[in-house]
């Protein structure tokens, strides 16, 4: 039977090229070839029924979406694919976990924010712009 090849917790993610260096909560690797990424985010009850409680299904926000679509980049550059991007959101009051898959899509456009910033970036730091410089602490 065919499965899991491997699991990589904390997996550093380094794209020289953009400037970029994180780490992956997960990456799993099939016996088959597939490889997927997970980050996981911890969340206490009370915004899980802020994120959860209102509808069946939550998207995720621009800036995890971008995060893991970074992520996904560094994956594919150094495995040579990333075939699924997903985020796994725990409450950590009882333990419930939830998966949400993120568009391979957020692949190109983490691609294309970075050399945004990049290109901002080029001549000095310049202001704050938003949507334009990382703003968030998961973009430093």
């Amino acid at each position: 039977m065919e499965g899991i090849k491997d699991i990589i917790n904390e997996h550093p993610i380094d794209i020289p090229a953009l400037n970029v260096k994180g780490f992956a909560d997960m990456v799993v690797t099939m016996e088959t070839g597939e490889v997927y990424v997970y980050d996981i985010k911890t969340i206490n009850s009370w915004s899980w029924r802020f994120k959860f409680g209102r509808k069946k299904e939550s998207k995720p926000s621009i800036h995890q979406e971008l995060q893991l679509g970074t992520y996904g980049y560094g994956v594919k550059e150094e495995f040579g694919r990333c075939d699924g991007l997903f985020l796994l959101y725990y409450n950590k009051d009882n333990s419930d976990i939830r998966q949400a898959e993120v568009d391979l899509d957020f692949i190109d456009q983490s691609y294309n924010y970075w050399t945004r910033v990049q290109d901002l970036h080029k001549h000095g730091l310049p202001s704050l712009q938003d949507g334009e410089s990382p703003v968030m602490d998961w973009e430093c």
